[in-house]
């Protein structure tokens, strides 16, 4: 009976994984997420949210905000927290491609790719709104500009958290270094 009850939890935790992967990878269209358990505590709060954006406030249409709309929350934003709206255009291209209900490998969620606890540490709304999601990853983002001074390394304190910038550094991860590079090369043209 033991043995049956220990089966039953592990077949449930092993379908729960698969489920939380696949939906992942449908949400993201990232082929990492469909394997890559490192994540579940985050990856499981953002489905929860996604779920609960898509059943109460968006429905199964996945009613999406409009370019217009978007651009003028960038603006607002940006305005608000004194960020060039031209660096969240291309951080938005970059983290999201412009997916309004992305969740990526790690649970980062919506057009800014903002974590589930930053977004509810400087926020109250739904992650999965544009506009929340807007204004929850440019005062992130803000907040680091005025922390390192630097573009560069508030982007890099965005990517892979500020305690990772250490010594006016960025820190040796090939993903961050590559963000960087990526959003800088275009933000400098």
């Amino acid at each position: 009976m033991l043995n049956r009850t220990y089966k039953t939890i592990i077949y449930t935790f092993i379908g729960y994984l698969l489920v939380l992967n696949m939906l992942t990878f449908l949400a993201s269209g990232s082929p990492k997420a469909l394997l890559n358990p490192f994540y579940i505590k985050n990856r499981t709060i953002s489905m929860y949210h996604l779920a609960k954006h898509v059943f109460l406030v968006a429905g199964l249409g996945f009613n999406t905000s409009e370019t217009h709309e978007v651009e003028a929350f960038i603006n607002a934003a940006c305005e608000k927290y004194g960020v060039d709206p031209k660096l969240i255009h291309i951080m938005i291209k970059v983290e999201s491609k412009g997916r309004q209900f992305a969740v990526s490998r790690t649970g980062a969620m919506g057009l800014m790719q903002v974590m589930p606890s930053t977004f509810f540490d400087i926020s109250h709304g739904d992650p999965f709104l544009a506009e929340d999601n807007i204004d929850a990853g440019v005062k992130y983002l803000s907040r680091q500009i005025k922390k390192f001074e630097d573009i560069p390394l508030a982007l890099a304190a965005y990517n892979a958290g500020p305690n990772n910038v250490k010594d006016g550094k960025v820190p040796d991860f090939g993903e961050t270094k590559h963000y960087i590079k990526k959003i800088m090369e275009e933000y400098e043209r």
